[in-house]
């Protein structure tokens, strides 16, 4: 079974919506599409539904909060991945 983005979009909207731009998905950086695709293929891999990842972003993003300087995408990547490590550590 492959995961769309819109599925993807719609599991993490409103608790911990990707980053948009006038509707479009923003990545300021290609770390920031690869570290979603990875997380796309570790959790269909792992069999975890987005549900399960959400709540270890929606923490990630809380605890990274907005550092100034960093721009909001920038931000959300940087707790994005560490919600990743969380999970796998979390399901070792």
């Amino acid at each position: 079974m492959s995961t769309t983005l819109a599925e993807v979009d719609a599991q993490l909207s409103g608790y911990a919506p990707l980053p948009r731009a006038n509707g479009e998905l923003v990545f300021d950086e290609v770390w920031h599409g690869r570290v979603l695709g990875m997380a796309v293929v570790l959790l269909e891999r792992l069999g975890i539904p987005w549900s399960g990842f959400r709540e270890h972003l929606v923490a990630a993003i809380s605890q990274h909060g907005h550092p100034a300087g960093e721009s909001a995408a920038e931000a959300y990547y940087v707790a994005f991945l560490a919600a990743i490590e969380s999970l796998v550590e979390a399901h070792r």
